[in-house]
């Protein structure tokens, strides 16, 4: 699925017009938030793809991921600065189709990453196989509860397609291959880990049956973590996260978490924006880009191919 520019269109760029630049290419990301380290990392990939193909870009985001309002807003902003495309990770499903709409009727091309929505407006889709990782977790959580047993979910933000992908991944999962394994309802924390600490207890008390927990993004799994740690639960209950951060990757080598999904977010901003230059430029994309994941354990921790999408800017 990759895919690069060539030399001739970069040389194209700087001279379509005697008093253009390259950089008059304004391609700005409107992200789900910024207060992770995923995102971070994202708006990282997305400016190193802006250096290389020679375009202007931003990086906005509303203050946490329940602000659907604040998004569409943002959106908006972006369009009365007319840029040639906008890459966009959607905090609704549903929400944010008229505001694509708007775009696509003013000639404003239009990608998704990480969180998409229920259009086919966007030209491309660049993430992780969200419902292939949520059976990857579902999987190594079998393993470690003996395939038997209650388990619970901490997903983020009810409504993204991120959350709805990854929760039903695990939950179809454990339908098709672990009749011993009862999932309890999904429980939401709007992505925010003191929410995610306090869902985990209620949760944790309410079911003294409870042997696992899956989290589903970077601020559940640490809620979920602290939940577990304060409680010294880590002889009882197994967590299985999702997204990695330092704190998280800590909490692996303490024994509070087995393990988690690690994504590419750099990659994912990258492509992002690499895919929306080649559009401009008429070429074809895929429709969908698949970003590479992993599932990291502290025995394989060390791996180079883990190391890699743990830090993928070293």
């Amino acid at each position: 699925m990759k895919k690069y520019l060539t030399k001739g269109f970069i040389l194209g760029l700087a001279f379509t017009s005697m008093f253009a630049s390259a950089q008059d290419i304004y391609i700005p990301v409107v992200s789900k938030g910024y207060q992770h380290e995923f995102w971070q990392t994202v708006k990282k990939g997305s400016e190193a793809a802006a250096k290389e193909f020679n375009i202007r870009t931003n990086f906005v985001g509303p203050a946490d991921e329940t602000q659907v309002a604040q998004q569409i807003q943002l959106m908006e902003d972006m369009l009365i600065q007319n840029p040639k495309a906008i890459l966009l990770s959607s905090l609704d499903v549903n929400a944010l189709i008229p505001i694509v709409e708007t775009a696509h009727s003013r000639g404003i091309i239009v990608a998704t990453f990480d969180s998409g929505i229920a259009s086919d407006l966007p030209v491309t889709f660049v993430a992780t196989n969200n419902r292939s990782a949520g059976a990857v977790a579902a999987d190594e959580m079998a393993k470690l509860i003996d395939q038997k047993g209650i388990v619970g979910i901490i997903a983020h933000v009810a409504g993204t397609s991120t959350a709805i992908e990854r929760s039903e991944g695990f939950i179809n999962r454990m339908k098709e291959k672990y009749p011993d394994i009862t999932v309890l309802a999904t429980q939401y924390s709007d992505g925010d880990p003191q929410k995610a600490m306090d869902k985990t207890i209620d949760m944790i008390r309410a079911n003294t049956g409870l042997v696992g927990i899956y989290a589903t993004n970077e601020g559940a799994t640490l809620g979920v973590a602290n939940a577990i740690q304060s409680n010294k639960l880590e002889n009882k209950i197994k967590v299985i996260g999702f997204d990695s951060t330092e704190a998280i990757i800590d909490f692996v080598n303490q024994g509070i978490i087995q393990g988690f999904i690690v994504q590419d977010p750099f990659q994912m901003g990258y492509q992002g924006i690499k895919a929306l230059s080649l559009a401009l430029k008429g070429e074809p994309i895929e429709k969908q880009i698949d970003v590479a994941a992993g599932f990291v354990t502290k025995e394989n921790m060390q791996d180079p191919v883990i190391q890699k999408l743990l830090y993928p800017l070293q």
